[in-house]
């Protein structure tokens, strides 16, 4: 075995290594995304304490309930009841830590997933429901550089179950990341919004950025043998 192809080998061993250590991509990483176990927080300790509150939803004006206004929770058996805090938006908020990712997102190559289910009862005639991603480069509300959302006006059929996505791409730096669910206060007219079965991921998978990888190494191998 030439000294080449001894540091292909050398290079492939270090690449599945990387992927072995890598969180999986398409893990949920919210912290009881679908309002089943842990107890609610207060959206100021959650924005102003992510180490400490990283993983805890933190709500402005919500409750955890199960059956509730003819709503059935879309996933196992309690939701988040959002009502209006007397401001423009009523919110709840998570952090997440993403330092495990760095690599990928310092490459330009990381995008961020987060999807909700909303629904509202049938004295809501048009509620306007959102879903937000904000980036932050340290542990702390002052490191935010930006965020990414998207709105839906929703029916009233309690029976329906609305889906809200964003997707974008991660800013270099970015080492933690605070998931957003929202309604609009004045149309939500004194009736409570629902939340249920949400999901944050960060793709590409990283087996899938391992095959791409060994199949360049694949590539240089059969320049090597010419």
């Amino acid at each position: 075995m030439n000294t080449r192809t001894k540091f292909i080998l050398a290079c492939t061993g270090l690449l599945l290594a990387f992927a072995a250590s890598t969180p999986s991509a398409w893990a949920n990483l919210l912290v009881d995304p679908g309002f089943e176990a842990n107890p609610l927080d207060t959206a100021y300790n959650v924005l102003n304490f992510f180490a400490t509150y990283q993983g805890i939803w933190g709500v402005e004006a919500a409750t955890i309930t199960g059956v509730d206004g003819g709503v059935t929770p879309a996933q196992g058996v309690k939701m988040l009841r959002m009502v209006d805090d007397g401001q423009t938006t009523t919110q709840g908020f998570q952090d997440t830590d993403v330092t495990s990712y760095a690599a990928l997102i310092d490459s330009g190559g990381a995008t961020v997933n987060l999807s909700g289910l909303f629904n509202v009862d049938k004295n809501v005639p048009a509620a306007l429901a959102g879903i937000y991603v904000s980036f932050f480069t340290a542990s702390n509300y002052g490191s935010l550089t930006t965020y990414i959302g998207n709105t839906l006006t929703l029916d009233n059929a309690p029976g329906t179950w609305e889906p809200i996505s964003v997707s974008g791409a991660i800013p270099a730096g970015t080492r933690w990341l605070v998931s957003q669910v929202a309604y609009n206060d004045a149309l939500l007219g004194g009736n409570p919004g629902y939340v249920d079965a949400a999901d944050l991921s960060i793709t590409p998978e990283p087996a899938t950025l391992t095959l791409l990888a060994l199949g360049g190494l694949g590539a240089l191998l059969r320049r090597t043998r010419r």
